[in-house]
């Protein structure tokens, strides 16, 4: 529960810090991936929706958020082939065409954010204050860091504030029946029992043969899959601001101590804890009024001597911290959502809160404990001081030792042995269509990148599309015998369904033909197999969705394909609803309002005029 309180408290400002972190982002990029709209409707322009223009740079930045996202999910860099494969640019653009869609169909509801209200959104930003305070110069050194106009930041906040009511808006007018949360009951508790047949692709791709003369042909139909975006071979040296460091004396890290004193304030915490009563989404007035009152009685009983403690362990629908007593631990100003905030640091060590009213229900809030706040001792911070310090000396030193690099450079005739001579090792890579570095031969301004000051000369331009056969001829091969031997054993897949269809043993026929077979014990939706094995979830869903006897049609996964019969179904125990009914409602609300919502969009789209790359297009979500 603390974590969800405090991702809700921040949930304000996400809208914001999202657009913080891709200006953030973009002001380091050096290039992007996956060849981006080619010739564009207008010039620096990827797309005209209902006659507004996408201009190329937000494509820019939603790029570089989206590849920092992927990143952050997956652990792993995004390459530019795998960037290429998933088809990045185009998501991009269909995102951008969305949220235009989104704005303009807001601005028709009449759902607009005033100057208050991105005022107020700003303000809250932690990154703009300075002791806990909005400050307009601390928020104007920031985009001047950022190298971003105020206005064009604002308008883009502004932008996320109206996607972000218009979903609320829309979201908030769904309503779940009792009949619709029966049914979901129903579906995640059948259970199922199967018998599946599997057939790899692999062994059978290995038998294939493809003529020579079926290359070229091949490529020509599926151009799609094999072009390749517009290239640039670049040779870059990088300086590094870490063989570049400078020492910081106890005299300069306190001087910074002392212009800096607000940063070294540490804010008042409280370790508190609380019993917290949920209120159901569908509940109505009786339901929130049911909750409050639950909550009143564990406060008075808990004021009349109680152990607060154990109130919450058998009491508070907050499970995470109901173990713990309800205890949460220490938190700070800003942590967690306001109402719950309010009140706590209102109360002295030891009270106990009247009824707080949070987006989660009821609570009862106890303060355990009590960290006044105060100045940190230069001492304990003087080391972080001076890694600081001696961080922006030795990027100083980095940027001025890149200019001066750079101004050799651009004459050099030949860039890998002249900057041998400077000291520095040449690399050599290439990309996909970029940011904005010129013709080939040119030498670009020393730019920050996370290793240091890069400076980039472009040797050779490759344009966009489709190389020549010779040199991806592995890659088509490998292509025609996958789609070949695929569809061999989907041919085969439906053989075998045809003969069951007609009777007979499942696993016997499915072994006469080749299939490795297997079986899965009685499962559902809410608890999948334990001992499923590698079986893809598509598997699953097959069965799940196939009446008790019969067979499903061919699911293909894991570089094979799966025949599935479903042996069993057994009905719902209808005594668990009334258990399961609070997180069933949650459930089925937020699916029906997620679905809503992407109807709406669809709507919006569907009576829209879309232009990408110049020509008319039809978008599908």
């Amino acid at each position: 529960m603390i974590s969800v309180m405090r991702e809700y408290a921040r949930s304000l400002k996400f809208v914001l810090l999202i657009v913080v972190v891709v200006f953030i982002l973009t002001s380091g990029v050096l290039f992007y991936w996956g060849g981006g709209p080619s010739g564009g409707a207008r010039a620096n322009t990827v797309a005209v929706v209902n006659g507004e223009e996408i201009p190329f740079e937000r494509f820019r930045r939603a790029q570089t958020n989206m590849i920092a996202a992927y990143e952050r999910m997956s652990r792993q860099r995004l390459t530019p082939e795998l960037a290429e494969r998933l088809g990045l640019s185009q998501q991009v653009v269909n995102e951008l065409v969305t949220e235009a869609v989104v704005i303009q169909g807001a601005g028709k509801e009449g759902v607009l954010v005033s100057d208050n209200e991105l005022r107020t959104t700003i303000q809250q930003i932690r990154e703009f204050q300075e002791a806990g305070r909005f400050s307009r110069d601390e928020y104007l050194k920031v985009l001047k860091q950022l190298r971003l106009d105020p206005g064009e930041f604002e308008n883009e906040v502004r932008r996320q504030l109206v996607r972000r009511k218009m979903e609320m808006l829309i979201k908030q007018g769904v309503k779940v029946s009792d009949e619709e949360v029966q049914q979901a009951y129903r579906q995640r508790n059948e259970r199922v029992r199967a018998a599946w047949a599997y057939a790899d692709v692999k062994p059978v791709m290995a038998a294939v043969k493809v003529d020579d003369a079926d290359l070229e042909p091949y490529v020509k139909v599926h151009q799609a899959q094999f072009s390749q975006p517009e290239k640039r071979k670049l040779q870059y040296v990088l300086v590094n601001p870490k063989k570049l460091a400078v020492a910081v004396s106890d005299a300069e890290a306190e001087a910074f101590y002392k212009e800096h004193a607000a940063e070294f304030e540490e804010p008042k915490r409280l370790r508190v804890a609380h019993v917290l009563v949920r209120v159901p989404p569908v509940g109505g007035s009786d339901a929130e009024n049911a909750a409050k009152a639950k909550v009143e009685d564990v406060i008075k009983r808990a004021k009349g001597g109680e152990d607060f403690g154990k109130l919450a362990r058998e009491l508070s629908e907050d499970k995470a911290s109901a173990v713990q007593g309800g205890d949460l631990g220490f938190v700070g100003p800003g942590e967690l959502v306001a109402p719950f905030e309010q009140a706590a640091f209102a109360l002295k060590k030891g009270e106990i809160s009247e009824p707080v009213r949070t987006p989660f229900g009821y609570h009862a809030i106890r303060v355990i404990d009590v960290k006044e706040g105060g100045k940190t001792p230069l001492k304990e911070v003087a080391p972080k001081i001076k890694e600081t310090l001696g961080a922006q000396k030795s990027e100083q030193a980095a940027q001025t030792r890149a200019d001066e690099v750079r101004a050799i450079l651009l004459s050099a005739k030949d860039f890998p042995a002249e900057a041998k001579r400077l000291g520095l090792e040449a690399q050599e890579v290439t990309f996909g269509r970029g940011d904005a570095l010129g013709e080939a031969g040119r030498v670009s301004t020393p730019i920050k990148t996370a290793g240091g000051f890069a400076i980039v000369k472009v040797v050779q331009q490759v344009p966009a599309g489709v190389p020549p056969v010779a040199e991806i001829r592995d890659r088509v091969l490998e292509a025609i015998k996958r789609e070949r031997a695929e569809q061999q054993v989907t041919d085969k897949a439906k053989a075998l369904v045809a003969t069951l269809a007609k009777g007979g043993d499942f696993a016997a026929a499915a072994k006469g033909d080749g299939f490795t077979t297997g079986s899965i014990p009685l499962f559902s939706r809410a608890e999948p197999p334990k001992e499923r094995g590698s079986l893809p979830g598509g598997v699953l869903v097959a069965a799940l969705q196939t009446p008790a006897g019969q067979v499903a049609e061919p699911v293909r996964a894991d570089g094979g394909v799966y025949v599935v019969k479903t042996l069993e179904r057994a009905a719902a125990a209808p005594d668990g609803f009334e258990k399961e009914r609070p997180e069933l409602e949650k459930q089925v609300l937020e699916q029906k309002r997620a679905l809503a919502w992407d109807n709406w969009i669809r709507g919006r789209l569907a009576d829209s005029k879309v232009q990408v790359g110049g020509q008319p297009a039809t978008l599908t979500r």
